[in-house]
C-alpha cells in the first residue's frame, strides 16, 4: 500500500523562517493613531476554537501566524490595557495573507467594591466588575503561560527553602542557582517537611505549590471557582483585586486568593493566595504564598519572584503523669520556598551573588561568554494527540547530527547549535514514523545568536484516519486504520514483511439502508524499512484476522478486533511464543 506524505504538524518559530508553512502576516497597531504596538498575543484559531499557533508582536507590531493545514480561521489579539480583537473567518490558502489589527486601549476601568458588598460569582459575565476584570487577568496570564511553555525568555533563578521559626525567623536555609532556564522550576512543600511526626496515616504525598498561570486560567479552573472584585486596603491601596475561592467546599485541599491588577495600567501585579480544605493538623495556622508577574518590552512575561509558606507541625502528648494521655498538634514554626528569576546573563542580586558558580580558570571566562552569545537556541514540544500526552525521549537533532537533544517528560526539548542555523531538524521517535509525520523533517533558518520554535504535533486518531486514509465507500466516515511494526524475536524491525488481513462483512449501507450482505475484504501491504506497516480501508468493529508472513520464516496469524475509535495498534513478532 502506497501512501502520500501529509503533514500532521503545526510549527511555529521566533526568529526564524520555516520554509513550507500557510503564513498570516499580521500587522498590530492603535486603531485611533495607526502607532505599532509592541508585545501583542496573537492566536490563530481553528474553527473549533484551538489555538493553533501563538506569537508576539515585535518592536515594529510585526508577527507571523502558520497554519498547519490549509482551511478556515480565525486570528484573535489579547494585551492588557487593550480590547481583545478578533478577525473575520480567514481562508488560509498556501499564499501567504496581509493582516492589519487595529487595537483600542480598553476604556474604563471596572468599578469595584468593598469586600463585603459583593457576592462571589461563578462564571462572571462580561460588562460586570469580576468580569471585566478577569478580561484584564486572562490577558497577562495567557501570554505569561505562553512565555513559558514556549520557552521564549531564557532566565536564571535562584531557589531557597527555609524552615522558619513560630516568630518567622529564618533557623536554617538551603539555596541553589540555576542558569538558562526555559521555565520555572517546579518547587514545592511535601507533607513530611510540615509533620515531623510523619504521620502517613492521615495524608499520603501531596505536595503543596505555587499556582501556574496556565493553571490558573485553564476551563477547570475558571469552572471550578466563583469570582469577585474587591477594592484594595492596606498594603493593596489604589490596586484592584480579583477575589477567587471555590465553588463548591469539598474534601480535597483547593486554591483561594486574589489576584492584584494596577486599574490606572490595566496590568497584572501579583497573586496572594491560600490553601483550603487542608488536613486538619496543617489548619493551626494560615498558610499564605504570593506569585509576581511582570512583562518585559517584548511583550512577554516572566515571574520574578514567589513564594509558598506552610505552618510545621508535631504531634505532642502531655507530660503530666496524673492526666491521660491525650495528643495534640503544636506549630513549630513554619516551612517556605520559593525563589526569584531574571533575566538570563543578568546579575544576581546582591544576597547571593558569592553563590554564583565560579568562572574557569585562564581565559575560560571570556571564550565561553562569546560561545554562549553565538549560540542559536532552538525550542519547542513534541505532543501526541492520539494519547493526550507529550511525547517523551524524542531525539532533536540537526540534519547532520552534530547538535542533538531528547524531550523530556513534558515533551519539550532545548537545543543548543554553534553560529547560525541554515540546516534540517530532525524529530525521531516510533510514533512519528508510525504516523508518517512529515514534519519530523524540517527545514530552518536563523542567525547567529537568535532563538527560535519547532512544535511537532501528533492529530487525533479521527485526524489521522482522515488524512492518510480518506473516507469509506459510501462517504459517510473515514476509513479504519491497522498499524504497527513487525519486529523478529530479538524486537528488531522486519523489512519487506508482507501484512495482511481478511474480514467479513454482513451488512453494507445502500441509499441509507442497511443490506444484507456476505462480503470478505482484505487489505495488504508491506513493511518499510524500519519494520513498519500502515494498512486502510477497515469497517466499523471489523473483526479480522492479521497475517505477516516473509520468505524462510513461519506466518504469523493473529485475530484483532477493530475498536471504537477504528484505529488499531498492533505489533507482531516472528518466532514470538
Amino acid at each position: 500500500m502506497y501512501l502520500r506524505p501529509i503533514i500532521l504538524a503545526a510549527a511555529l518559530i521566533v526568529a526564524g523562517t520555516r520554509l513550507t508553512a500557510q503564513e498570516v502576516l499580521i500587522e498590530v497597531v492603535e486603531s485611533s493613531n495607526g502607532k505599532p504596538i509592541v508585545g501583542a498575543n496573537l492566536s490563530l484559531v481553528d474553527e473549533h476554537g484551538l489555538n493553533l499557533s501563538d506569537s508576539f508582536s515585535d518592536q515594529g507590531g510585526h508577527t507571523v501566524l502558520r497554519a498547519p493545514t490549509i482551511g478556515t480561521y480565525v486570528v484573535r489579539a489579547d494585551k492588557a490595557g487593550y480590547d481583545t480583537w478578533s478577525s473575520v473567518v480567514l481562508h488560509v490558502t498556501a499564499k501567504p495573507i496581509n493582516l492589519r489589527v487595529g487595537m483600542a486601549p480598553s476604556r474604563n476601568p471596572p468599578q469595584v467594591v468593598m469586600r463585603s458588598e459583593t457576592a462571589c460569582v461563578l462564571a462572571a459575565p462580561p460588562g460586570t466588575p469580576a468580569g471585566d476584570l478577569w478580561a484584564d487577568a486572562r490577558k497577562a496570564l495567557t501570554a505569561s503561560a505562553l512565555t513559558e511553555a514556549q520557552g521564549l525568555v531564557p532566565i536564571d533563578v535562584d531557589l531557597y527553602e527555609r524552615a522558619l521559626d513560630r516568630n518567622f525567623a529564618v533557623a536554617s536555609e538551603r539555596t541553589e542557582q540555576r542558569q538558562r532556564l526555559t521555565r520555572r522550576p517546579a518547587t514545592g512543600i511535601s507533607w513530611d517537611q510540615l509533620d515531623s511526626t510523619r504521620r502517613a496515616a492521615v495524608i499520603g504525598g501531596d505536595v503543596y505549590r505555587t499556582p501556574e498561570p496556565a493553571t490558573l486560567v485553564s476551563d477547570q479552573f475558571v469552572k471550578s471557582h466563583c469570582f469577585a472584585a474587591i477594592r484594595g486596603y492596606g498594603p493593596e491601596t489604589g490596586l484592584t483585586g480579583l477575589e477567587f475561592k471555590p465553588a463548591r467546599v469539598g474534601s480535597q485541599p483547593e486554591i483561594t486568593g486574589v489576584l492584584w491588577l494596577d486599574p490606572k495600567a490595566n496590568a497584572l501585579r501579583y497573586l496572594n493566595f491560600d490553601y483550603v480544605n487542608l488536613p486538619i493538623p496543617l489548619r493551626i495556622a494560615r498558610t499564605t504564598g504570593r506569585v509576581d508577574f511582570q512583562q518585559l518590552p517584548g511583550g512577554q512575561w516572566i515571574v520574578p519572584r514567589w513564594y509558598i509558606r506552610m505552618p510545621r507541625v508535631a504531634q505532642v502528648r502531655s507530660a503530666d503523669l496524673n492526666s491521660p494521655s491525650v495528643a495534640h498538634d503544636t506549630l513549630l514554626g513554619y516551612q517556605e520556598v520559593g525563589g526569584s528569576a531574571r533575566l538570563a546573563g543578568l546579575a544576581a542580586p546582591k544576597p547571593v551573588v558569592n553563590a554564583v558558580t565560579p568562572a574557569p580558570p585562564g581565559n575560560a571566562p571570556a571564550e565561553t561568554a562569546a560561545t554562549t552569545a553565538a549560540q542559536s537556541i532552538l525550542t519547542g514540544v513534541v505532543f501526541d494527540s492520539t494519547t493526550g500526552t507529550p511525547l517523551r525521549e524524542v531525539q532533536v537533532s540537526t540534519g547532520g547530527g552534530r547538535f542533538k537533544t531528547l524531550t523530556t517528560p513534558g515533551g519539550h526539548y532545548e537545543l543548543a547549535i554553534d553560529g547560525p542555523l541554515a540546516d534540517t531538524i530532525v524529530f525521531e521517535h516510533p510514533r512519528l514514523r508510525l504516523f508518517r509525520v512529515e514534519d519530523r523533517i524540517q527545514t530552518i533558518s536563523m542567525p547567529s545568536g537568535a532563538r527560535g520554535q519547532v512544535s511537532v504535533l501528533i492529530p487525533s486518531y479521527g485526524t489521522l484516519r482522515k488524512r492518510l486514509c480518506g473516507q469509506n465507500e459510501t462517504g459517510t466516515e473515514a476509513q479504519g486504520i491497522a498499524v504497527g511494526y513487525v519486529k523478529d524475536a530479538a524486537g528488531r524491525p522486519v523489512s519487506k514483511a508482507h501484512v495482511w488481513a481478511t474480514w467479513q462483512i454482513l451488512w453494507v449501507e445502500q441509499n441509507g439502508r442497511l443490506v444484507s450482505t456476505n462480503q470478505q475484504r482484505t487489505v495488504e501491504t508491506d513493511t518499510g524499512s524500519d519494520g513498519s506497516y500502515l494498512m486502510c480501508g477497515f469497517t466499523r468493529g471489523a473483526q479480522i484476522t492479521a497475517k505477516v508472513g516473509m520468505a524462510r520464516r513461519s506466518t504469523v496469524q493473529e485475530r484483532l478486533l477493530i475498536p471504537a475509535n477504528m484505529v488499531l495498534e498492533h505489533d507482531f513478532h516472528f518466532g514470538a511464543r
